[in-house]
């Protein structure tokens, strides 16, 4: 378990005992967990710009069920100026955790399309869930969906659908 203890801003106990159920579940269905590194290759334990936190969470991943799973808590930078999680970054972690799993699963692939739809409002401090698997292959294209789950009401806050093409390694982009 990584630390959350990250000076001038402490995480909930909803985010610790989140990351602490999905590393539980991981465990006991023999999941990989995906490590974030900085370019440098540490490994990053949360994200920020400067001193300020944007998100903290942990994901884990299986290609035999061809499925991912990514706790997020979303911490003061990640705000669009009232008090919600801006969108751009809730896209952002659409595109990473499907591009993610389609790559551990089949290899190099780029993202073709993703489509996402808000349904409520994710607040600033608030922990979520997304869930992502492969729905269908075709060919060179693969299908995911993901959604994001309230860790404190447990309801669905947004969804996507991807599509993503498996580079051919044997044409230049």
């Amino acid at each position: 378990m990584e630390r959350l203890d990250i000076p001038d801003y402490t995480w909930s106990e909803k985010a610790k005992e989140s990351n602490l159920l999905l590393e539980k579940y991981a465990q006991s269905n023999n999941w990989e967990r995906f490590i974030f590194k900085k370019q440098t290759g540490e490994i990053k334990t949360y994200f920020n710009f400067g001193n300020e936190k944007i998100f903290y969470g942990s994901m884990y991943f299986s290609v035999k069920e061809q499925a991912a799973k990514w706790s997020a808590t979303y911490g003061p930078w990640s705000n669009n100026g009232s008090g919600i999680v801006h969108g751009g970054l809730i896209a952002t972690h659409h595109d990473e955790i499907t591009g993610i799993l389609a790559e551990r699963c089949f290899g190099p692939c780029l993202t073709a399309s993703l489509n996402i739809n808000y349904k409520s409002p994710m607040p600033v401090g608030s922990t979520f869930l997304f869930e992502c698997k492969v729905v269908k292959v075709e060919g060179r294209k693969i299908f995911l969906e993901n959604k994001i789950i309230s860790f404190e009401s447990n309801k669905v806050v947004g969804d996507a659908s991807a599509l993503y093409v498996l580079v051919d390694k044997e044409s230049s982009l």
